[in-house]
């Protein structure tokens, strides 16, 4: 037996193989034979790449998925770009801007017009001509007449609509007041009450001027400040001396119609530069006349004349022409603004010196 076995040995030594350990052919423990932990199956799904805990649950697929959180910083500039849109609304808000800056350019020589109506009569009183009232009576209702100014803004068309009928209310009171002036005897007591319609109605329109001034954000009375006097005997030597220029449009006409005469009530405003910006008839202003002559001052009537008004309106538009090329000394403080009447006479003694009014 023990030769058996050293044979064996010898064998196995020869062809270079080790024996196996006793504890190779050992049974497994019970506790090596017990089920695996929940956690230890969760760890080995864990370890499988393709199982689903691994896609669901691994700290590497969240980190993984990090990027996705970063391109969505990354739209962020989307977000930002809605936040750029939001000046979208702000066009609304400009047009609204523009469309109330027109609005009140459109009402702006509306404005003035009832400004001057208000400054006017408020000057006049029971001892201002009734030709002078009616003047202004014409006037009024020319501007009454005139078309209407359209705006967008609701408030301000309310406004526009009673500048409008402004005019024509005032207009009608100031007819009172000039019918009960022109009686052989004056009824100081219906006088006084005509007076006091027409203050009323110039409440009521210097409240409406009020009420665009303040949604214009502007102050209409503005244009009615800084009034320049020109002396009468400065005015006579400026158009003495054009007196030439003058009298050749006169002849042009004296070809046409020899027996042509009259007289030409000139209207001028001169700038705080000197320069004539306005020259026209005086007798029969257009419509578009600048305010500051647009209503007659009741203080200061227009130089009068026995020569009656001359009715060549070709000759009246060259003359006309002449004084708008005049140059008068200006202001002092070269920016106040005069006006002036000065009547040129043709034909009728019209050497003499004419009278001048300079307001």
């Amino acid at each position: 037996m023990r030769s058996a076995l050293l044979v064996l040995v010898g064998v196995h030594a020869l062809l270079g193989l080790a024996l196996p350990s006793p504890e190779a052919f050992a049974l497994p423990t019970p506790d090596e034979l017990a089920l695996p932990s929940p956690a230890e199956k969760g760890h080995a799904a864990l370890r499988s790449p393709g199982s689903r805990l691994a896609r669901e649950g691994a700290p590497e697929a969240s980190k993984d998925r990090a990027p996705i959180t970063a391109s969505s910083k990354d739209r962020a500039p989307i977000t930002a770009s809605s936040k750029d849109r939001a000046p979208i609304t702000a066009p609304s808000k400009d047009r609204a801007a523009r469309s109330n800056e027109a609005d009140c350019k459109a009402l702006g020589p509306e404005v003035q017009k009832a400004s001057r109506m208000v400054e006017v009569l408020r000057e006049s009183d029971l001892s201002t001509p009734p030709e002078v009232l009616l003047r202004i009576a014409d006037r009024l209702d020319l501007w009454a007449r005139a078309a209407s100014v359209r705006v967008a803004d609701p408030e301000l068309g309310r406004d526009a609509r009673h500048v409008r009928e402004s005019f024509s209310r005032t207009s009608t009171a100031v007819r009172k007041l000039r019918a009960s002036l022109i009686l052989n005897k004056p009824n100081l007591k219906k006088a006084g009450a005509a007076r006091a319609g027409v203050e009323r109605e110039l409440d009521k329109g210097a409240k409406v001027v009020r009420s665009i001034a303040g949604r214009c954000k502007s102050n209409p009375y503005e244009p009615m400040k800084g009034r320049a006097h020109i002396p009468p005997h400065v005015v006579r030597r400026v158009v003495h001396e054009n007196f030439g220029a003058m009298r050749a449009c006169y002849e042009k006409g004296l070809r046409k119609n020899p027996k042509l005469e009259g007289r030409i009530p000139v209207h001028l405003v001169v700038d705080g530069q000197g320069k004539v910006t306005y020259a026209g008839d005086a007798d029969r202003p257009p419509a578009d006349a600048p305010l500051l002559i647009a209503l007659p001052s009741p203080g200061a009537a227009a130089p009068s004349s026995p020569a009656p008004p001359l009715r060549d309106q070709a000759v009246v538009d060259c003359v006309l022409g002449v004084f708008r090329g005049l140059r008068f000394p200006a202001p002092a403080d070269h920016k106040s603004v005069a006006t002036v009447v000065y009547p040129v006479v043709f034909g009728v003694d019209d050497n003499r010196p004419s009278a001048t009014s300079s307001r």
